[in-house]
């Protein structure tokens, strides 16, 4: 790719990012439960990580300055009643450009550092509760703080054995590519709508679904008691969707239907809305309308009515990217992925 070429694809994501802030600042502001997050934590020693309250029971730990530039998304469910911590992903192991943070262990945040959200308390104050941990995919992202928990379940989707292997986790993961130690754990690897259960055997009320697509073994989890949908990397707001070459846009286009369908019954008999949260930037927005709008973007894609923004070699394939108009969403995967696509709805 070109430099020109390059400048102009940045020029485009950074316009359209813009047009697109006042309207997502508009959603969040409506949303039931509010999650903003400090711009830098509050704590003595500094910790890698920020943490709100994003439901009654649920917190959101972000790593606010990873050097992956990554921003992870993690959420942290006390269940008190079971003896149970639910910990969904745990991010970039704490990896930060910020020199003057002395806490870069994710466990050691939960245990011991004392949030104001939290009343004053550390999530897991005195060790009390039990974990179980949840990877949505088993990109680096999301996995590389997995060895602190080794201790306890950590469960992953069962739909591709073989994707999450030992032999093929590092390139699966990305590390390999990235160049760094892939986590060593041993994953529970868990059917589709399993029910996730505390240590004694006790359900938590929150049910693993598998959604391939982004990747193989993408799956999302959904609190059935706060009507909250967590959806990994399927898909997000104002950041740029990414396929790795593993994937398949005909499986998440799959995935997103069932979705769809799912949350369309989970608010059949109810008033309340299913909301969906992400793991990167995107919080507590309404399911079914995120759902609805990021499908018809895929649709635009495939169909070749949204045009290409940039192409770039990544993983020894040619990669395109598209920004949709006001930069809600963006993609970028190998192109292979949407040709094999659109030959699916031909």
């Amino acid at each position: 790719m070109s430099c020109v070429g390059t400048l102009v694809w940045l020029l485009v994501g950074m316009a359209s990012g813009f047009g697109f802030m006042y309207y997502y600042q508009l959603r969040v502001k409506q949303a039931k439960i509010i999650c903003e997050f400090q711009p830098k934590p509050e704590t003595t020693p500094r910790a890698a990580f920020t943490t709100s309250r994003l439901t009654p029971s649920t917190f959101v730990v972000r790593e606010y300055n990873d050097i992956y530039d990554e921003h992870p998304q993690i959420f942290v469910k006390l269940s008190p009643s079971t003896g149970t911590m639910l910990i969904i992903d745990t991010g970039c192991g704490g990896a930060t450009a910020d020199t003057e943070v002395g806490i870069t262990s994710l466990r050691q945040y939960i245990e011991e550092v004392r949030l104001e959200c939290n009343g004053g308390e550390a999530l897991n104050e005195g060790k009390r509760l039990k974990y179980v941990v949840v990877a949505t995919h088993c990109h680096y992202d999301h996995i590389l703080g997995m060895e602190q928990f080794n201790d306890s379940p950590i469960l992953m989707s069962s739909h591709s054995p073989s994707f999450v292997s030992p032999t093929n986790l590092p390139t699966h993961s990305l590390c390999k590519n990235m160049g760094i130690p892939t986590p060593k754990f041993k994953p529970l690897l868990v059917p589709h709508q399993y029910d996730i259960r505390s240590e004694t055997g006790i359900p938590l009320g929150v049910f693993i679904l598998h959604t391939p697509g982004h990747t193989p073994d993408e799956l999302a989890i959904y609190d059935a008691a706060e009507k909250m949908l967590y959806v990994g990397d399927s898909l997000y707001e104002t950041e740029t969707i990414i396929f790795p070459k593993e994937g398949s846009i005909g499986e998440w286009m799959a995935s997103i239907d069932y979705l769809i369908s799912f949350v369309k019954t989970e608010e059949e008999d109810e008033a309340e809305q299913v909301r969906m949260s992400c793991g990167h930037s995107t919080l507590c927005q309404p399911a079914l309308e995120l759902l609805n709008a990021v499908k018809s973007f895929m649709n635009d894609v495939v169909a070749g009515r949204e045009p290409v923004k940039g192409r770039m070699s990544r993983r020894g394939e040619e990669n395109v990217q598209y920004v949709q108009l006001g930069g809600r969403f963006a993609l970028r995967c190998p192109e292979r992925l949407v040709l094999e696509a659109r030959q699916l709805n031909q």
